[in-house]
């Protein structure tokens, strides 16, 4: 109790560490009105905080605080400037929030807690799945791409469910986590979050080379001219880490991730093979825009964010090699997506 009791505010919030589930970051350190945010990759951002009454809550926050209204506000900049709006319990032990991933909890715990927290992870040389090795046999090898909420995430894990595909997240090499998302989540996109930190040999490596491309990344969510070499070096980077664990998983695989523009996909080509074949999502830009809203549990901001990366996005060239395109409608299901998918490739 000393130990907590010298960590607390002259408000209800506690200075120290908290740890986060069900966001992109895994704890933040707070010190008075500021915090930092802190999370695999080792992009750690500068967030502000402020305490007060700011409206009423949202319903899941209600129901999980039995607090009517927001008394938190964490900001933080990536590009745009984003916000989170919380609950801050009585004791100042846990905040409950809701961003862009959705309703988030964070706990404060002890300094050897934080310790333990981050020592923990899967290893990067061969980070687990649920997928038997057969390094012996090469299958098939997709990578679809498109628009932020178009299914890429859900039609590999499709694939992975019904088909047996080693289903790769993209987004994760990224974030510095483990790529197999399980088969049976609900949303693998948002599923990123639970995923394990990696750790070993080469974790440095890529936390440079993620470190290098943020910069990047923040200028192309700002709608800026960003460094198209930097952008190809990440990719390359993300390749040969596909490669390495196809080669090691082996059957048939099916990579999701965004892959903006004609050029990039044929340097992507270039590293992973001719039998790459990529899968082009496209649909009416105002419907995409509502799927990542409600994915986001009604966050405008995620849009905010994705506009610029929508604008990026090129079609299928006229002359692209191993390529098709499947344009997703309102009507089709998830199922008739793959199918679609299935049909064009096969």
């Amino acid at each position: 109790m000393a130990d907590k009791e010298a960590k607390t505010h002259a408000f209800s919030l506690l200075n120290g560490n908290y740890k986060a589930s069900g966001n992109w970051y895994n704890s933040i350190l707070v010190s008075g009105g500021k915090c930092v945010l802190k999370e695999p990759s080792g992009q750690d951002l500068d967030a502000g905080i402020k305490l007060g009454d700011f409206g009423e809550a949202d319903p899941e926050i209600v129901k999980a605080t039995g607090q009517k209204s927001y008394n938190i506000e964490l900001s933080y900049t990536f590009g745009n400037t984003f916000t989170e709006l919380g609950v801050v319990s009585h004791d100042g032990m846990k905040i409950t929030a809701k961003g862009m991933m959705g309703i988030s909890c964070l706990e404060w715990v002890t300094e050897e807690e934080i310790v333990a927290l981050e020592a923990e992870g899967d290893p990067i040389e061969a980070p687990p799945g649920p997928y038997k090795l057969q390094p012996e046999r090469l299958g098939k090898f997709f990578w679809i791409t498109g628009a932020p909420g178009l299914g890429k995430s859900t039609s590999a894990q499709l694939l992975s469910k019904t088909a047996g595909y080693v289903y790769y997240e993209a987004d994760c090499f990224a974030n510095c986590r483990n790529p197999y998302i399980p088969k049976d989540v609900p949303n693998p996109t948002m599923a990123q979050v639970n995923q394990k930190p990696l750790k070993g040999e080469g974790l440095a490596e890529r936390m440079e080379l993620c470190k290098n491309s943020t910069d990047m990344f923040m200028a192309l969510i700002k709608g800026e001219d960003y460094d198209k070499d930097i952008l190809k070096m990440f990719y390359s980077g993300m390749c040969d880490d596909i490669l390495r664990e196809r080669k090691r998983i082996g059957g048939d695989w099916a990579i999701a991730a965004v892959a903006y523009t004609r050029d990039l996909r044929d340097h992507i080509r270039s590293i992973l093979g001719p039998e790459l074949v990529f899968v082009i999502l496209n649909m009416d830009m105002e419907e995409v825009k509502k799927r990542v809203k409600a994915r986001h549990h009604g966050d405008d901001q995620a849009n905010e964010m994705m506009e610029p990366i929508n604008k990026l996005c090129e079609p299928i060239g006229e002359d692209e090699a191993n390529a098709v395109s499947v344009t997703v409608t309102t009507a089709m299901s998830e199922e008739d997506v793959l199918n679609k998918i299935l049909e064009l490739v096969n």
